[in-house]
């Protein structure tokens, strides 16, 4: 069986640790990808609700990924929006369990925890529960050309209302 296995990092420095790790480790370039983020748009608002568009390949991955799970693949997809990626594919569980560890001990993110104010899920397992070998997570997918991410991933940023306060009139001030 293949294992795809996630990290995301908050900043650069964080996801090239990661890699470097993995590299004195025994990965090859050719078992993992690190694909950066970007946005667009000066909305910088930190109550605002924004909304973010993804390219196709990076869709099409979480798709692929995901399957059905709407609910992993919005958390895995928004996350990501603020979020370096790191991807390792491996052979084994054993290789797929060493670059989660790797992962998590250099900064990997829980993504529930990230999550939890934009996706409330009761049912599922609270982050306070969720053990730190599980941030990075491992899952049964074999490597798949078609859907890698991009080294550098553009996310379309849109305000989800007004930017601005209205006056007793109605007009934006």
């Amino acid at each position: 069986m293949s294992y795809t296995v996630v990290g995301m990092f908050p900043t650069n420095e964080d996801a090239d640790q990661a890699a470097n790790k993995l590299n004195n480790s025994g990965f090859t370039q050719d078992d993992y990808k690190v694909s950066r983020y970007s946005t667009t748009g000066d909305h910088d608002n930190p109550s605002a609700t924004y909304n973010f568009t993804e390219d196709k390949n990076t869709s099409g991955f979480w798709d692929w990924l995901f399957g059905d799970d709407d609910d992993e693949r919005q958390k895995y997809s928004y996350a990501g929006t603020k979020s370096n990626i790191v991807t390792v594919y491996a052979d084994d569980m054993d290789k797929a369990e060493r670059a989660r560890d790797i992962m998590n001990e250099n900064g990997a993110i829980d993504v529930n925890e990230f999550t939890k104010d934009r996706y409330q899920d009761e049912a599922r397992t609270s982050s306070a529960d969720l053990s730190e070998r599980e941030r990075a997570r491992i899952i049964s997918k074999a490597k798949n050309n078609l859907y890698f991410i991009d080294e550098n991933r553009t996310y379309t940023k849109t305000y989800d209302g007004m930017e601005n306060d209205m006056d007793s009139q109605g007009n934006e001030n």
